[in-house]
């Protein structure tokens, strides 16, 4: 039995291991650079071509030398040091709040400690639908008072369109003592609501009295909240690269009120998109699907879904058009815009960011390299990479080296199944488990009548 186990294994295709055959792979492009004056660490970026061929996780991309050696490689995720500014609360307290004529508010705050200093502050408010005007004074001694910001704008139209604005930016390092009035927004600050009100209600006249009740309500202040700029440097976080993107195919499904935008994406790395419109001042659910394969039919499954808006009235410009979603290496992705009774977004197009990716590897002087990709049924590689990665980790800028032109491997031919990928069937895990369950019968049977022979021996004696 063992010896027919032994035979049934030595004849699954690829069980052993095999040298690297660049027959295997479809293309190969040499690693350009500076020869090295000694062994040092060297550094590839994988750029759309690559992309478009290599296997899922990359397990397809080797490199060789000039004798045909395989050379250990890694590949990972290029990240970088990014600073980026954040809001810290400041304490303070009111000293004095009054109304004044003409729907006016005036107080006074000073911070809770005579060193503290403020970059701006938000109003902070529970009504919607408003236009005010904001100017602010400061003051190091409570005495002699310097306007800080004239007519800032604070403003909600969220009944209209997804837009508030309460943040009124102050110059650096403002304080301690504030004086705040809030009043009326001018003629022509009011129009952009006016124009947002007649949008929706559909008439001129009426939109105009709708828009003056709106700002005649009295304004209410629950208080004001100062904060400071800090940086805060994020370490080790992804680079984001723009990939180029085709000319997207776009549907308007007028029965589900709807705008299909559809762009081949070319397995390039993404987990950003950006809708990019010559329309202005909107606010739209967009959703993003990927296509995908299920018992032979072709369906697309949801990936992530966001808010875009694009609004720009005076006092208020703001762009949030990005939709992010897990990094996916697709063929096709899909936008779904939710238009409801909105008219279509014109002039609709889609830009792709997603990570960089590099090949990090040890290069020799007097040696050239090249590497191969495009490979089926290859597994992923394991190799020994501290002496690669260690001196990366430690801050050791590798060289950089990059890819020449593509070449066609006109001898490739896939590489034969091996034992690992057959694991990995449904079929063939499912055909071992008959198989199994056949020999344990038979051993059974055998054994059963085995014992039956015996017992039969016994009675007779």
């Amino acid at each position: 039995m063992k010896k027919s186990l032994v035979t049934l294994i030595a004849l699954v295709p690829g069980f052993g291991l095999a040298a690297l055959n660049p027959d295997h792979f479809k293309f190969d492009r040499t690693l350009e650079g500076a020869a090295p004056l000694r062994t040092e660490a060297a550094a590839v970026t994988l750029d759309s071509e690559l992309h478009r061929t290599a296997s899922d996780g990359y397990t397809d991309v080797r490199v060789i030398d000039d004798r045909g050696v395989e050379i250990p490689r890694a590949v990972e995720k290029v990240l970088i040091n990014e600073t980026r500014i954040v809001h810290r609360t400041v304490g303070s307290r009111a000293t004095s709040v009054k109304e004044l004529p003409g729907n006016r508010i005036e107080a006074e705050f000073v911070l809770a400690r005579p060193e503290y200093r403020a970059d701006g502050f938000d109003v902070v408010t529970p009504l919607h639908d408003f236009a005010r005007a904001v100017s602010v004074s400061g003051s190091r001694d409570g005495a002699v008072w310097q306007p800080l910001a004239q007519n800032a704008d604070i403003c909600d139209y969220s009944r209209y369109l997804d837009v508030r604005r309460t943040e009124v930016v102050l110059p650096a390092g403002s304080g301690p003592n504030f004086r705040i009035e809030i009043g009326n927004a001018s003629e022509d600050r009011i129009q952009p609501l006016v124009k947002l009100v007649t949008q929706k209600g559909g008439q001129d006249s009426g939109a105009e009295i709708r828009t003056q009740e709106l700002l005649r309500t009295p304004f209410r202040m629950d208080g004001i909240a100062f904060w400071r700029n800090d940086s805060v440097v994020e370490n080790q976080r992804e680079a984001l690269h723009e990939w180029d993107l085709p000319a997207p195919v776009v549907v308007e499904n007028i029965r589900e009120k709807t705008t299909e935008i559809t762009v081949d994406t070319a397995r390039l790395p993404l987990n950003r998109l950006m809708l990019v419109s010559t329309s202005r001042n909107f606010s739209r659910t967009a959703r993003v699907q990927i296509q995908t394969v299920e018992n032979g039919v072709s369906q697309w499954r949801p990936l992530a879904e966001a808010r875009v808006r694009d609004v720009d009235l005076p006092g208020f410009v703001r762009s949030d058009v990005e939709i992010d979603f897990p990094e996916q290496r697709a063929r096709q992705l899909r936008v779904i815009v939710l238009n409801g009774d909105n008219p279509p977004l014109s002039g609709v197009r889609l830009r792709g960011f997603g990570p960089v990716y590099r090949v990090l590897l040890l290069v020799e002087p007097g040696r050239a390299y090249r590497m191969l990709y495009g490979g089926e049924n290859l597994q992923a590689p394991v190799y020994d990479l501290e002496a690669v990665l260690t001196p990366v980790r430690q801050g050791l800028q590798p060289t950089a080296r990059t890819l020449g032109p593509s070449r066609e491997n006109p001898a490739y031919r896939p590489a034969r199944v091996g034992f690992g990928a057959w694991l990995n069937k449904p079929g063939f895990l499912t055909g071992a488990i008959i198989l199994a369950a056949l020999v344990l019968l038979i051993v059974l049977a055998r054994s059963l009548k085995r014992v039956g022979g015996s017992l039969d021996g016994d009675d007779q004696h």
